[in-house]
């Protein structure tokens, strides 16, 4: 009984490796050449046009070919297709690459060879769209990417003894974009940028132009004792159930206001006490049945500014608008599932940029349009300010 158990084990197990090394599909010969073949230079590669064999076995088409950073790549394409995308240079040289026919035998045919030039890529493009520029407490940097390719952004800054230190590393496919970077005193830094793309290339680290620093602009705390919600004609009350108006400016992270019933859009208006040139604005959200992103915490919302004092019938056509802001939640969860990034950035509070030519102001006035649990009513906790306040 034990030699027939062994013997059906070796069996199976021998059965099993062969079917393992066995091809897809019995050989019909080798392939025949792709014919009719076309080139098209693209940005950091080409296009291939081709006719395939005619052959019942044909599984495919590949081309092999190395990059500028010495790689060497495999783009397929089945038989269904008679086009393939040469992709990942990063210069505009000649290169060559070979095409092979593959069949379900995963046998190739002889190799046609091409040569093409690419045009210039996406990253190389993105390179000389970049602008570094002074900011409030850092330095922002500017982009165009006009093919919506995907980059990564390493930024730096030098620390104390002139080392450039990675600071923050994003990657974007979007057309344009900016990114801050902060924390730095208000004296001559070095600043830079390295791009990078899937194919493992790399730009120079970008710096400033002219001796590659730039001065970061002073920022502060607008200080919440100088500040004060008035009471334009048309803003919503924030008084209500326990929320009071004050409570929206009041350093304190645990109270908030809270709008009645069908306020939305609920707007409220701030006195900053100081005219100040502003750089950012920081909502925080209420802590409410043991969650953010709920109930009625804000979701969109819109910030306008002046620069003298509004009417007291809140005119709009006085005020002109700043931002549009939507809070963002980090894991895309739905509503009532968090996750611990979505936590660190709710009580951190989200942050929304005023562009640099923004003019001075001194009110400011802040729409909220929806709300993350699709409520009438909305209870922010705090509103945070941040600039450089005008000398008195």
């Amino acid at each position: 009984m034990k030699r027939i158990l062994y013997l059906i084990l070796i069996t199976v197990l021998f059965s099993c490796e062969e079917k393992k090394l066995e091809p897809i599909s019995t050989s019909l010969g080798k392939p025949g050449k792709v014919t009719d073949v076309t080139v098209e230079s693209a940005p950091g590669g080409a296009v291939l046009k081709y006719r395939i064999p005619n052959s019942e076995d044909i599984l495919g088409v590949k081309v092999s070919y190395t990059l500028t950073n010495g790689k060497r790549h495999e783009v397929s394409a089945s038989f269904y297709d008679e086009k393939l995308e040469i992709v990942g240079y990063n210069d505009t040289l000649e290169h060559q690459a070979e095409i092979y026919v593959f069949n379900r035998a995963q046998e190739l045919s002889d190799p046609v060879t091409v040569s093409f030039t690419p045009t210039e890529s996406a990253l190389s493009k993105v390179n000389k769209s970049v602008k570094i520029m002074s900011d409030f407490g850092g330095a922002q940097f500017r982009w165009i990417n006009e093919l919506n390719a995907p980059i990564n952004f390493e930024f730096l800054a030098a620390d104390s003894t002139g080392q450039m230190v990675t600071r923050r590393i994003i990657a974007s496919e979007a057309d344009s974009m900016q990114q801050t970077i902060r924390g730095f005193e208000p004296i001559p830094r070095k600043f830079g940028v390295i791009l990078s793309d899937r194919w493992e290339n790399y730009s120079d680290t970008i710096f400033p132009a002219g001796n590659g620093t730039v001065t970061p602009l002073y920022e502060e705390k607008l200080a919440k004792d100088k500040m004060s919600i008035m009471k334009l004609g048309n803003d919503a009350s924030y008084t209500n159930w326990e929320g009071m108006d004050n409570y929206l400016i009041d350093d304190d992270p645990e109270t908030f206001g809270h709008s009645a019933n069908s306020s939305l859009p609920a707007p409220f208006t701030i006195d900053l006490g100081v005219t100040a040139k502003l750089s950012r604005i920081v909502m925080t959200q209420r802590f409410y049945g043991d969650q953010y992103y709920n109930w009625g915490n804000p979701k969109t919302f819109e910030v306008y500014g002046i620069d003298k004092r509004p009417s007291q019938n809140g005119d709009w056509s006085e005020w002109t608008k700043l931002l549009d802001c939507e809070i963002i939640k980090p894991s895309g969860l739905p509503v009532g599932t968090v996750s611990d990034e979505d936590l660190t950035a709710a009580e951190e509070g989200h942050e929304f940029v005023f562009p640099l030519e923004t003019p001075p102001m001194r009110y400011i006035r802040v729409k909220i349009l929806s709300t993350w649990g699709g409520t009438t009513f909305t209870h922010p906790a705090e509103i945070d300010v941040y600039g450089e306040a005008e000398k008195e």
